[in-house]
């Protein structure tokens, strides 16, 4: 193998092991917002992020991908309700 072509397969192991980290990260997130969610919904984003102690940004960001997976569903304005498959998510099978 040449140097660059070492220096490259290093570059994109580097790469690969940050997108791990940032995809366990996400998934943290995901299970805390779904967390806050199913002791307390609806919820507002503000509300989330404060509880979790993240920035807004973040938790919208996490709330639209949740939202894209059926775990929560918007109720209006920034607002979050968490669905019967989010619930499932956390282990949580009890009716509301």
């Amino acid at each position: 193998m040449t140097e660059h072509a070492e220096s490259r397969h290093e570059k994109e192991a580097t790469a690969g092991r940050a997108t791990d980290v940032m995809s366990e990260i996400g998934r943290e997130l995901d299970q805390e917002v779904l967390a806050i969610l199913g002791a307390e919904s609806p919820l507002h984003v503000m509300d989330i992020a404060r509880t979790a102690d993240r920035h807004p940004i973040t938790v919208d960001q996490t709330c639209a991908r949740l939202h894209e997976h059926g775990q929560i569903h918007p109720v209006g304005r920034g607002l979050y309700k968490i669905t019967d498959d989010g619930k499932r998510q956390t282990g949580d099978d009890s009716e509301s």
